[in-house]
């Protein structure tokens, strides 16, 4: 979804034959042929578009269908990801360079913080996080009726990173999280995708999850949820949720 967007923002949706089931944005990467889900492509599938280019981000796969694909020459790129600013603005140098437009992708790498305020755009450059911080926790959605969180080197902590805020989830990537381990984070928000808040039954029914509903964030009914791909895509827009993000912990 990230890369449909920057290839949007480039000006060469021309190019786009078919995308994955993440590009929701904009409206019209909606009606383009679909090619799955990223991380469970078929070779088959991609092969029959006769495509002459192959874009995807770093955990595309499964792995043997990349590497059949790399097998049988055709040109393929998996872009780096890193959950930062920088992360963001290397992503759309990589995908300018890919398709030619390395000015534009300058252009469009230094135009993320335009129009905020110079204080707001130091704070989001920096991403300083200290200890008095608002801290919370990133919810994916529910997996089997467990609160799936954001641990460290996830989207999701690099979202509150560049909001100013603490993840209170230590482990490792995305991980189901049990009562008593929410209860001891002891989030004072929770913020989660539309999509995942929708699947999860609404507002009132995460609230009242066994896992969720003695924290502060519950008893505060601190629950924010945002476009799914604007939050943790790290494509253009990530920076502007950060900053609404921000902006709604501050209140």
């Amino acid at each position: 979804g990230s890369l449909v967007e920057i290839l949007y923002a480039l000006g060469e949706e021309a190019r786009i034959i078919a995308v994955d089931r993440t590009a929701t944005y904009p409206a019209a990467a909606r009606e383009l042929p679909q090619i799955g889900y990223v991380r469970d492509l078929s070779a088959e599938g991609l092969l029959s578009l006769q495509p002459t280019f192959i874009l995807g981000e770093h955990d595309m796969g499964p792995p043997e269908v990349v590497e059949q694909l790399q097998g049988l020459g055709i040109h393929l790129l998996a872009v780096p990801e890193e959950f930062s600013i920088g992360g963001i603005r290397a992503k759309i140098r990589c995908v300018a360079q890919a398709v030619g437009r390395n000015g534009a992708g300058e252009a469009l790498a230094a135009s993320l913080l335009e129009g905020l305020p110079p204080a707001t755009a130091a704070q989001v450059e920096a991403s300083a996080v200290g200890e008095s911080a608002p801290a919370g926790i990133v919810l994916l959605g529910l997996r089997e009726g467990a609160p799936v969180a954001a641990g460290a080197n996830t989207s999701g902590q690099g979202l509150l990173e560049l909001a100013g805020a603490r993840n209170l989830m230590e482990f490792e990537g995305w991980k189901p999280v049990s009562v008593e381990a929410m209860a001891a984070a002891a989030p004072s928000f929770i913020v989660i995708p539309e999509r995942g808040l929708e699947m999860a039954g609404g507002r009132d029914a995460l609230l009242a999850h066994p896992a969720l509903r003695l924290t502060p964030a519950a008893h505060d009914r601190r629950i924010i949820s945002m476009d799914g791909m604007a939050m943790l895509g790290f494509g253009p827009r990530t920076v502007r949720a950060a900053v609404e993000l921000r902006a709604t912990l501050l209140k």
